[in-house]
């Protein structure tokens, strides 16, 4: 069952990111970041459910993130836990963005350009190659 979950969220994931690229080719700017969040959070669920075999009930990108280095590293892989460590260092503040999405989106006004857009999808684009390349490395 859990492998059958692991592929609904990466499908998710990548039907999240489809629809924020698009949404971005049609200026709703505010439903593009929101999707782009979704899609980055599922697909870091999907990568934890398939190593570690749970899904943390959380929404912030970051944290996610920094729970899947913490359990890679936990479990000796600490070349591919430093690898997702220097990722999350070089787009630290697009991934604080990314987060502020989350909340913003359901209990603010908020607007985001559309280079702050893009520059938000094309790292959700590199986050979900890179979560390809640690399930590939960890599971072989």
């Amino acid at each position: 069952m859990s492998g059958e979950r692991v592929e609904l969220l990466k499908l998710r994931a990548r039907k999240f990111l489809e629809l924020s690229i698009e949404l971005l080719e049609r200026r709703s700017l505010d439903l593009a970041a929101f999707n782009m969040q979704q899609a980055c959070q599922l697909r870091i669920k999907a990568s934890l459910l398939k190593l570690l075999g749970e899904v943390p009930k959380i929404h912030s990108v970051r944290e996610l993130l920094g729970i899947l280095i913490m359990k890679l590293s936990e479990l000796g892989f600490e070349v591919i836990s430093n690898v997702v460590k220097d990722f999350s260092k070089r787009y630290r503040d697009v991934l604080a963005d990314i987060d502020s999405v989350y909340t913003m989106s359901r209990y603010s006004e908020f607007t985001y350009s559309v280079n702050d857009v893009k520059e938000m999808i094309s790292v959700c684009s590199e986050l979900h190659k890179l979560l390809d390349e640690v399930e590939k490395s960890v599971l072989g």
